[in-house]
Parts: C-alpha cells; sequence; structure tokens
C-alpha cells in the first residue's frame, strides 16, 4: 500500500469546501440587493434551537 501525504488526500476536499464557501459569498453579495441575506437566514435558524 503506498502512502500518500495529507496535503494529496485532502488538498480536493478543502479546494471543494472554498468553492462553495466563495459561492455562498457571492450569492449573499448578490442577494442583499434584493432584501435576501442567506447568512443572517441561517444565523436565524441556528438561533431559535
Amino acid at each position: 500500500m503506498k502512502k500518500r501525504g495529507i496535503i494529496s488526500d485532502y488538498l480536493p476536499w478543502l479546494i471543494l469546501g472554498l468553492i462553495v464557501l466563495v459561492l455562498f459569498l457571492l450569492a449573499d453579495w448578490i442577494l442583499k440587493d434584493k432584501g435576501l441575506a442567506i447568512i443572517d437566514n441561517i444565523k436565524q435558524i441556528f438561533r431559535r434551537r
């Protein structure tokens, strides 16, 4: 069994996570003009619990 480094194992997942985060932030920034804030909605969901 060939040993692989931590970076080669987790780099694709880190890149994917960063892409998803950037997409959420862009969507939030675009939708703020329309009165919708995704981040605020997510915060409200967690505050209810």
